[in-house]
């Protein structure tokens, strides 16, 4: 109840009067139901639920968050796919529905570049940590010992062919090193390994690292944004060392629908999307779990979209990730 009184309250402050429209092209005229493939209470859940909040006060409907776990995604995204397209059902996905899925899976019950972009809601960096006790304080000693030791570096991910995986297969040759993959089933008990010092390093989503490196369990030696996390200044960035823009490493939320779904419709809720993105205190909210909020339009969206599945597409055939 807290949770929701402080979304209410954020509501409140970013609400401003929407423009009167024709009844007969009312947006939104009924709920919206936006489903989340994650658990309840997870970062993209909470964002996504104070998201629809300001859109309820912006349009004057509720938009219903209903969390639709499984299947790394596909479950949700699917759900989503086959809606009609008339912007009542929506899907707030994070990378491994868009992105890494179709590097993994031979077939698939949508297709993800078929979604209608809609809003980024937030990014947040991948971050390259390490167990407390590891033998290396900055990037370029972690590269030195793995080729001094090489196949000796266990390094932990949420699974084969996801984002943190296909990040240091990328590091991997780039630098010319050969580390042991160790997959889990998430990025919570791929930490907890590390931190019991079963595994060295993960390429890990700043929010699951930033409260063991704050209290010094943990080291993180970059960071995959252009700029230095403010949540985190005193580390680097990938690109700030030397390395590439692939190096451009983030965990992000976005906003889809259907595909085919009206631009006046997407429109719509990139507008007021992106206007609540910008308040202060949606920010503040926002800034809580370590990332950072979006402010893409759809076109921009989109041409995000292709971007990043090029570089893992290309990373992913480079390094032989069979579908299954």
């Amino acid at each position: 109840m807290k949770a929701l009184r402080i979304l209410a309250t954020i509501a409140a402050f970013v609400a401003a009067p929407v423009a009167p429209r024709a009844q007969s092209d009312v947006y939104p005229s009924r709920p919206v139901n936006v489903i989340v493939p994650s658990t309840p209470g997870s970062g993209m859940e909470i964002q996504a639920r104070l998201i629809g909040e300001v859109l309820r006060e912006r349009g004057g409907q509720p938009f219903v968050i209903e969390p639709r776990p499984g299947a790394i995604g596909v479950i949700g995204a699917t759900a989503v796919f086959r809606a009609k397209p008339d912007g009542y059902t929506l899907l707030a996905t994070p990378n491994s529905p868009i992105v890494f899925n179709q590097l993994t899976h031979k077939s698939l019950g949508y297709e993800p570049e078929k979604f209608t972009p809609v809003a980024l809601m937030s990014r947040q960096p991948l971050v390259m940590a390490t167990r407390g006790n590891f033998p290396a304080n900055t990037l370029q000693e972690l590269i030195d010992y793995a080729k001094a030791n090489p196949g000796k570096i266990n390094y932990g991910s949420q699974g084969i062919g996801g984002g943190n995986h296909l990040s240091v297969l990328l590091l991997e040759k780039h630098t010319g090193t050969h580390m042991v993959h160790v997959p889990f089933n998430g990025a919570g008990p791929a930490t907890q390994a590390m931190l019991q010092g079963d595994t060295d390093l993960f390429m890990a989503p700043l929010a699951e690292i930033l409260p063991f490196y704050r209290d010094g369990k943990l080291k993180i030696l970059a960071v995959g944004t252009e700029q230095r996390s403010p949540y985190a200044p005193d580390v680097p960035t990938f690109r700030e060392l030397g390395y590439p823009p692939e190096f451009i490493l983030t965990v992000w939320y976005a906003l889809v629908g259907p595909p085919d779904m009206p631009p006046s419709i997407s429109k719509w809720l990139n507008v007021n999307i992106n206007a609540a993105l910008r308040n202060e205190l949606v920010r503040d909210r926002i800034g809580l779990t370590g990332a950072e909020p979006g402010n893409l339009d759809e076109a921009a969206l989109a041409a995000f979209f292709a971007r990043v599945r090029a570089v893992w597409e290309k990373v992913a055939t480079e390094n032989n990730i069979q579908k299954q």
